[in-house]
């Protein structure tokens, strides 16, 4: 196995090689001919090369789609013990999910990317992340552990609750985005 960048590796056996895009997986850019390299994605790939180089994986798929629109095969990777290196990424904040067509890990991948952006890893790294149930008292929005959005709420505005039904009790409404 080797790293092209922070989402899609090549693999092959012998003489043969394969572009392989990670199923549910977007990390920054590093190597698009018609973009710059992007925050963290350096970082991605690095990480990629260190969990993934030259080792042995597995791969497995989806079976309503195997490819993407670039050509590159479309797979969930998995290390000789059983780890799903897609899960992995995500966990450790060097990627979000994406899912530009229906994959069955869905729910799990953004449950594995809420926490990330709850524990502040990665890109879930800004101070405008949440990391609790913040209310804003001028508007009456309140936003979630892992929204976006926190950073902006004057300290004087903030409200904080324990538990989202507190925040609808109270009045307020989750924010939209």
């Amino acid at each position: 196995m080797e790293e092209v960048d922070g989402d899609t590796i090549s693999v092959g056996r012998g003489w043969r090689s394969t572009k392989v895009r990670l199923i549910g997986v977007d990390t920054a850019e590093t190597v698009h001919p018609e973009k710059p390299v992007e925050f963290l994605g350096p970082e991605a790939s690095e990480f990629t090369k260190k969990q993934l180089e030259g080792k042995k994986v597995y791969l497995e798929f989806e079976p309503s789609n195997y490819y993407d629109n670039y050509g590159r095969l479309l797979a969930y990777v998995v290390l000789q013990d059983g780890t799903l290196f897609n899960v992995e990424i995500i966990k450790q904040g060097y990627a979000r999910v994406v899912a530009p067509s229906p994959f069955h890990r869905y729910k799990e991948f953004r449950s594995y990317e809420q926490e990330a952006r709850v524990k502040g890893l990665g890109l879930w790294a800004a101070k405008d992340i949440c990391r609790e149930i913040i209310g804003n008292r001028s508007s009456k929005i309140f936003r979630l552990p892992g929204d976006a959005g926190c950073g902006r709420i004057k300290e004087e505005n903030r409200v904080y609750f324990d538990t989202e039904e507190g925040a609808i009790k109270a009045g307020y409404r989750r924010a939209k985005r």
